[in-house]
């Protein structure tokens, strides 16, 4: 276990969801230019894409959670201000 002060928990508890918000940050970017059919070679095969919505699903109902702890509505409501959250932290996160 580690031996953490709370400042450190606090990084411990940050790094991680930095990492996860940039993640579901790229897949939103390559799919948004694989959907904009711009002919950049972006296509994503169908394979990829499952594994992509896995993940960012998986980020953002975990996005979801956090939110809801300050949040009282219900999950459904706020899951675009979720994903608002998300894509703040991977911009807050690429500085």
């Amino acid at each position: 276990m580690l031996d953490a002060s709370g400042p450190q928990h606090l990084l411990l508890a940050e790094t991680p969801g930095l990492a996860m918000a940039r993640r579901a940050s790229d897949i939103l970017d390559r799919h948004r230019a694989a959907l904009a059919g711009d002919g950049t070679g972006t296509e994503v095969d169908d394979d990829e894409f499952a594994l992509d919505n896995a993940v960012f699903t998986a980020v953002l109902d975990a996005a979801n959670e956090c939110l809801g702890r300050f949040d009282t509505r219900p999950a459904d409501d706020r899951w675009c201000d979720a994903l608002l959250q998300l894509i703040h932290l991977a911009h807050l996160a690429a500085l």
